[in-house]
């Protein structure tokens, strides 16, 4: 693949998955061509020249990449294709935002200056078309493209940083508080959804992953990293769990049980089912907790016991004794309220959870059946057809997500 058709690719995949535009200037600073649409770049086109360009030194050597922030946190990455040490094209990323409080300070400052419903309309309608990416993504994205253009491998430290805001200014390093934009809102947004029992914090936790790749941090390797990240995420889905409701000694003990997992994963297909799993068991426990109505705390903390404890043998006495009431009036009670001996709702919970790790994970068969602290495979594979009308090999082949 020739250099001009690697940088196609990257220019797609930066339009495609990010929202972000690149543009290619001449030195003299003509437009050879742009991903923006062809109907309306010349604004963001006129205020690259005017904000941009008076701070570009094409000349002048080294060419690392460059990241500008123009008025209201608009922000853009440069770079240079050079041959023979003379520069042949100029590479732009952007504009962007670098947080959802960039688009509404413009908004206040139209209010401002008094302009036409019209031209607020045709600022608003462009602008709002801009995606929101933090200062650190931005880095990697000038890096990816600096080797592109060069095959130079960068630290996205060695990315210079200026800021315009009417004014050429000389080479500024951004405060840290610029390089984390639009992560936090993202995330608020995801963890509302998932103490709501809302299923779409499944698309705006990909909304803040987007955002972020995680906690920038030193680590030895990048499992190790990745690890670290999911254990972020495990606090964070645990706490969230308690305030939509889920009972808090569940929550901590699930976070025990998951912290573990997570620890214990040997490769990242393992950690990816850990992190399946983690969202699946909180988000269901989440929304039983919506839906629990009706019934008792005596009965729902039981629940959330079996729910810990699902994997090891549970008997009627030790639940009823735990509850401080007799077997005989403890299961009574039980069957009233959720519709099924304590018996039968500890089997459902057991082909559930075996569900998942038909599912996800490569267990065989008589290891999920021990795992669930069943007497022997056969009465697993019995239990599991008459709950779930299929066979557990069966379900495997038709849920498998490996």
């Amino acid at each position: 693949m020739t250099r001009e058709q690697q940088l196609e690719l990257f220019q797609d995949l930066l339009l495609h998955t990010n929202g972000l535009y690149t543009w290619v200037y001449t030195p003299d600073m003509q437009l050879v061509q742009t991903t923006y649409p062809a109907d309306a770049y010349q604004g963001f086109d006129t205020l690259f020249q005017i904000q941009i360009v008076p701070l570009l030194h094409p000349k002048n050597g080294p060419h690392h990449p460059q990241m500008f922030y123009s008025f209201f946190h608009l922000m853009w990455m440069v770079d240079y294709l050079v041959d023979d040490d003379n520069v042949t094209q100029i590479y732009v990323i952007g504009p962007t935002f670098t947080g959802e409080n960039s688009y509404n300070e413009l908004v206040n400052e139209m209010d401002k200056r008094h302009l036409s419903i019209k031209t607020k309309v045709a600022v608003s309608k462009t602008l709002t078309a801009l995606p929101i990416i933090p200062s650190n993504m931005m880095q990697n994205y000038g890096v990816q493209l600096h080797y592109l253009l060069s095959g130079q491998v960068l630290e996205p430290s060695d990315v210079q940083q200026f800021e315009n805001i009417g004014n050429a200014e000389s080479p500024s390093t951004a405060p840290v508080s610029n390089r984390h934009h639009g992560i936090w809102a993202a995330e608020q947004r995801f963890l509302q959804l998932f103490r709501e029992g809302n299923p779409e914090y499944i698309h705006a936790l990909s909304q803040s992953s987007r955002l972020s790749s995680g906690v920038r941090h030193s680590a030895k390797d990048s499992f190790r990293a990745d690890k670290n990240n999911i254990f972020v995420l495990l606090t964070m889905v645990s706490r969230a769990a308690i305030e939509g409701g889920v009972s808090p000694d569940v929550s901590y003990d699930l976070c025990d049980h998951f912290a573990q997992r997570i620890e214990d994963a040997e490769d990242s297909t393992e950690l990816g089912h850990a992190t399946e799993e983690i969202l699946s068991s909180y988000f269901q426990k989440v929304c039983a907790a919506k839906t629990a109505t009706g019934i008792s705390p005596i009965v729902k903390n039981c629940c959330d016991y079996i729910a810990v404890h699902i994997s090891e043998k549970l008997s009627i006495a030790e639940l009823a004794e735990r509850a401080g009431y007799s077997e005989y009036y403890f299961s009574r009670k039980f069957k009233q309220e959720m519709g099924y001996s304590i018996s039968e709702y500890i089997m459902r919970e057991k082909i559930e959870r075996a569900k998942v790790l038909l599912s996800t994970t490569n267990m065989s068969i008589l290891d999920i059946s021990l795992e669930l602290s069943f007497n022997s495979r056969s009465y697993f594979s019995d239990s599991f057809q008459k709950i779930a009308g299929i066979s557990p090999g069966e379900y495997r082949k038709q849920n498998v997500r490996l």
